[in-house]
């Protein structure tokens, strides 16, 4: 009977329906397929890349570019990251698309555009490179959620570019080989901007 029922329904509510038929001693599994297939459900949209994040052909050219990067991940599941790391996710909900929000109140219109194009260019360096496989990528979570509680930790206008140049160098510096992931850690900020140390990073 359920088996034709079944047909009828919607797949949420036929997932529901056999959990409470399910076993006990079945269910944690069932539950984390459940878990799996929603999170596919609302995973990512490639067909619809969004006007508010930099153009998908920018991060296919880094992709094409990174042949090591190329054989440990697919040019979807890259791309999927990279619109993880802009609008965020189940497991981070932040985005840099957030990190972009929230900019202070500029002294003039034209200051304030500037940062917005330093923080957009920051952004296609940093996702460009997270959204990599993690056996290949040079920047990994750790430093992007450093980065990000850095920018929002200014305490004005003035020192946020600061920040947000400071930041730009040491990619530089990290994706040539000058500079070690080890490196980047909180005192280095606290340091050479004047911030109090945050932890934890």
């Amino acid at each position: 009977m359920f088996g034709r029922v079944e047909k009828f329904v919607d797949p949420i509510t036929a997932a529901v329906w056999r959990l409470r038929k399910t076993t006990s001693s079945r269910k944690p599994w069932f539950i984390a397929a459940v878990c799996l297939f929603l999170a596919s459900c609302i995973g990512p949209n490639l067909e619809n890349w969004p006007d508010t994040i930099p153009q998908k052909q920018i991060f296919i050219i880094t992709y094409d570019a990174d042949e090591e990067n190329q054989d440990r991940q697919s040019k979807t599941e890259y791309l999927e990251w990279v619109l993880s790391f802009y609008q965020g996710n189940l497991a981070y909900q932040s985005g840099w698309q957030d990190i972009q929000g929230y900019v202070y109140e500029a002294p003039a219109p034209e200051a304030e555009q500037e940062l917005l194009e330093q923080l957009n260019l920051l952004g296609i360096a940093i996702g460009s490179e997270w959204s990599k496989h993690n056996d290949v990528r040079q920047i990994d979570t750790r430093m992007l959620s450093l980065w990000g509680s850095t920018i929002q930790l200014a305490a004005d206008f003035d020192k946020q570019k600061q920040t947000v140049e400071v930041i730009a160098i040491d990619i530089d510096l990290l994706l040539n080989g000058s500079l070690s992931k080890q490196e980047i850690v909180e005192e280095r900020y606290a340091g050479i901007l004047g911030l109090e140390l945050f932890g934890d990073f």
